[in-house]
């Protein structure tokens, strides 16, 4: 079945159409390719443009998609834990060479564990001062120190040959993982939550609203946790709520008020 797009301009006229790859995000492509495999009639990316719903299918199921991550809640609100994660190891794995090559292959495991909130800018400043300092005067046996009360930087010798005076060994996000079932309950009510809120305002333009999501936190769930799911989560807005698996598409967990299937 094509994918098609009936995108809307300001006059209501059908927009330019749509290209696969290049216009839908990662998780919208696995959608596209689970609804297309339903045969319920034409997948349209982005009906009525850049507002709710993200595809509509056979002209009458609205279809929102979103990826279910793990989110770390705060008075704030809350947000995906990559967020945080990434830019981490990104500056730590770039930091590190700086220091240059280790003295004769002896070097050191530099292993960094957090969990939320803590000062980036202050961690940023105090890992670089702390690996200078230790670099200049270090300790046979290591070092562990709180850069911020919420991260800890920890540095041992190495035992083997290493390219750099400081490698990195490995970091822990403590907020990450948990009961797989749980962490899927958990974050799929807050994804429900933030989409019925969205689609509030275009919720009566479609008779019939569903909510599917790639699945980055447990699809290898068996059959048994899969189907505990549905007991702890509200639909709120939505007539049916998907989870997918995220390599394979035809793999899905339906959510809907007569039970999970």
């Amino acid at each position: 079945m094509a994918l098609r797009s009936r995108a809307r301009t300001r006059d209501g006229e059908a927009g330019a159409s749509w290209n696969y790859t290049t216009d839908m995000d990662r998780s919208e492509q696995g959608v596209a390719r689970y609804l297309e495999g339903l045969s319920l009639g034409s997948v349209c990316f982005e009906p009525d443009g850049n507002v709710p719903p993200d595809f509509l299918v056979g002209g009458r199921i609205a279809v929102e998609a979103r990826r279910l991550n793990q989110n770390f809640e705060s008075d704030g609100g809350y947000q995906g834990l990559e967020h945080v994660e990434a830019p981490v190891a990104k500056f730590v794995d770039r930091l590190l060479p700086t220091f240059g090559e280790a003295p004769a292959g002896k070097g050191w495991w530099v292993f960094f564990y957090f969990w939320r909130p803590f000062d980036w800018k202050v961690v940023k400043r105090e890992m670089k001062a702390a690996l200078e300092a230790f670099r200049t005067n270090p300790a046979p046996a290591g070092l562990q120190v709180h850069l911020d009360p919420n991260f800890e930087l920890e540095i041992r010798p190495a035992t083997i040959v290493v390219e750099h005076h400081f490698m990195l060994g490995g970091y822990a996000d403590w907020d990450a993982g948990g009961f797989v079932a749980s962490e899927i309950i958990r974050n799929l009510n807050l994804c429900v939550a933030e989409k019925t809120r969205k689609i509030a305002p275009y919720r009566d333009r479609y008779a019939e609203w569903w909510l599917v999501l790639p699945d980055r936190i447990g699809p290898d769930l068996n059959m048994d946790e899969r189907r505990s799911i549905g007991d702890h989560v509200d639909l709120l807005g939505f007539d049916r709520v998907v989870l997918i698996h995220p390599n394979d598409p035809a793999k899905a967990l339906v959510l809907a008020p007569s039970g999970p299937t």
